[in-house]
């Protein structure tokens, strides 16, 4: 091998391995990958915010990377890693992990029948069950989905007028991961009773009520803000701006509209760090007795 073939070759390495790695950052550039978690997103409804991800994605000029399935800390990790652009979160996840996890909210659901961005958290037991009251749940088994998540939260703030907490005052205190979950387990006499986003349990009863149909409410929550889209901290401003801008008005979009539709949401209205304070304040009464 001549002097030149052999200078030569390190060259051609080098710029084998330059178009390989811009190649896979142009890749990633033209992709949006979202995360659905489980205080969004319920079994029936996971296609439709596949068609929901997709249209934000399109109108951005991106293709769709949709995951979902994961629990909020695994989520967590995923934006921390950079392997997540845009999240569907539980309030209380954003509004405890916002500053550690560097997520921000750009909007979040009116959904229908409510006229604003709020929910409230239900208490649901098994259509035939006796409990009437959180004052019947004493040593009871109660799913809560995820420790991180509003759920868990409520609980633990009902019990401090108790002076009691989720240990001391549940037989069992269940994590089942998903509001799914917890509309099945109550359903099917495996747990007393369930702590639930009440527009999931609303989903279900309208969409699909095999399980919800199984249950009853016996309390609701005064009002909480609706959980929010939120995008990476490290997203580039410009493509914030557009994935906020087109949230805001599918409402008004012929095919975005359709997809709303089949979601029960009327519409996305922009939120903020201060619209969780709700969630932030209730958690720093509670967060030692969870």
């Amino acid at each position: 091998m001549t002097m030149k073939k052999i200078f030569l070759l390190p060259l051609l390495i080098a710029v084998f391995f330059t178009t390989i790695m811009t190649s896979a950052g142009s890749a990633q550039e033209k992709e949006l990958k979202f995360a659905v978690t489980g205080a969004v997103g319920s079994d029936p409804s996971y296609s439709h915010y596949r068609e929901l991800t997709d249209y934000i994605a399109n109108k951005v000029g991106k293709k769709t990377v949709f995951v979902s399935g994961f629990n909020y800390s695994q989520v967590d990790n995923l934006f921390l890693k950079g392997q997540i652009d845009v999240g569907f979160l539980c309030n209380t996840h954003f509004g405890r992990r916002s500053k550690v996890v560097g997520f921000q909210p750009i909007a979040a659901p009116v959904i229908t029948g409510y006229g604003k961005p709020k929910y409230q958290q239900y208490i649901i037991v098994h259509k035939d069950s006796n409990i009437k009251s959180i004052d019947d749940l004493k040593g009871k088994s109660v799913d809560m989905s995820d420790q991180l998540s509003t759920s868990t939260l409520y609980a633990a703030y009902m019990l401090l007028k108790k002076n009691e907490t989720i240990s001391s005052y549940f037989g069992k205190a269940i994590y089942s991961g998903n509001h799914d979950m917890t509309v099945e387990l109550v359903a099917n006499k495996l747990v007393d009773a369930g702590y639930i986003d009440g527009y999931i349990w609303d989903y279900h009863d309208n969409v699909r009520s095999e399980y919800s149909s199984k249950t009853k409410i016996i309390h609701k929550s005064a009002d909480f803000t609706m959980p929010p889209v939120v995008v990476s901290g490290s997203i580039k401003k410009e493509v914030k701006t557009e994935i906020q801008r087109v949230l805001l008005t599918m409402h008004q979009d012929a095919k975005g509209r359709e997809i709303l539709k089949k979601l029960r949401i009327d519409k996305f209205v922009e939120v903020n760090e201060d619209s969780y304070q709700d969630v932030v304040q209730m958690y720093n009464k509670v967060k030692d007795r969870m």
